[in-house]
């Protein structure tokens, strides 16, 4: 859930509840210290590596062209090397079920051991999952969720609830918690889970500012990209002629990059206030911009990723048990914190 020149996902996705595996999580310490009440299962004790048994582990890649997705991959590559025994072989879905359909016959055409699974359309799940059963091939799957796969990303009500209250805050203080409008750049094709991330957004937002008529909310299918969340944002700015308080909560940064663009090209830029969920590269530059309507995003840390995803899959390849769900941490980076959390972006 996180975007093709599209930009999480993040997911991640995603987010990240609609089902039960979303209701553990993260949380912050008073330091704003990120916290995950589910981290990835210990894989102490583990002598696979000095015993030299080594396993083929395959990642299918949500896609090359968004930011996120290469911090994953990055991250994963960088744990696999570390690992020290785990042949890791990648694939690229390409934002699209059919390819991850592809891909994943070509993981079993290898004989992978266990293969984590980053893809986005919910309805190549159960196909996909069906072909790695019948090989009893473990799969961890990547903020979109797969039936008998070990979910593992963000933890979307709980991230979307912390982008929403950062939202209404800021609303507080610069529009006295008042909106003319509410727009939702949404995820549809991914199913319930990410669009818990969405609901969080919103159920933070009003706990905030007080509830939004539904008449004042525009749903839009962003289809993750950014160029998709600036034709649709372009247009409902014209449906919105007389708004001057316009709150934007979205899947990801990409999306909120798209919302921005279409606002700045309108000469609107100063009536819209955007959050997300994601912490990505380009959305990290954007919140750091002076005089930016994107208040803040939700991090994910997508390139610490690996160090969750492959001890866990070596765990389980080992014989251990892996939780139903496990979880990235979380912080809400705004202006004020995300020089803390990464102090290399300029480098």
């Amino acid at each position: 859930m996180h975007h093709r020149v599209i930009h999480g996902t993040s997911t991640h996705f995603g987010l990240v509840g609609a089902v039960a595996l979303l209701l553990a999580g993260c949380s912050q310490n008073a330091n704003n210290t990120p916290t995950n009440a589910a981290s990835a299962p210990s894989t102490t004790g583990s002598s696979s590596a000095a015993s030299g048994k080594r396993y083929k582990i395959g990642f299918a890649n949500l896609a090359e062209d968004i930011p996120f997705g290469v911090r994953v991959r990055e991250g994963i590559q960088k744990a696999a090397k570390e690992a020290g025994n785990v042949d890791l072989v990648t694939a690229d879905n390409k934002l699209d079920g059919a390819t991850a359909l592809a891909n994943a016959d070509n993981f079993i055409t290898q004989g992978v051991d266990g293969v984590i699974e980053f893809q986005t359309d919910e309805k190549f799940g159960k196909v996909i999952m069906d072909k790695f059963k019948a090989k009893n091939i473990p799969v961890i799957a990547i903020d979109i969720p797969m039936p008998g796969a070990t979910f593992f990303g963000v933890d979307n009500p709980r991230a979307g609830k912390m982008a929403g209250q950062g939202l209404g805050q800021w609303i507080k203080a610069n529009w006295k918690g008042q909106v003319d409008a509410l727009v939702m750049m949404e995820l549809p094709q991914s199913g319930p889970i990410p669009a818990a991330r969405l609901k969080g957004q919103r159920d933070g937002l009003e706990a905030v500012i007080g509830k939004i008529p539904e008449s004042k909310v525009k749903h839009l299918d962003s289809k993750n990209t950014l160029e998709e969340a600036r034709k649709l944002m372009t247009d409902t700015l014209t449906t919105l002629p007389n708004a001057r308080r316009i709150a934007v909560v979205c899947i990801n940064d990409d999306t909120a990059l798209g919302a921005i663009n279409a606002a700045e090209a309108a000469g609107r830029k100063n009536q819209i206030a955007v959050v997300a969920v994601d912490g990505s590269d380009r959305g990290r530059e954007q919140i750091r911009k002076a005089g930016s309507p994107h208040i803040g995003s939700t991090a994910s840390f997508p390139e610490k990723y690996g160090a969750k995803l492959i001890p866990a899959m070596l765990k389980k390849l080992e014989g251990g048990q892996l939780p139903e769900s496990f979880y990235t941490d979380h912080v809400f980076l705004t202006k004020a914190n995300v020089d803390k959390y990464y102090p290399n972006d300029a480098k």
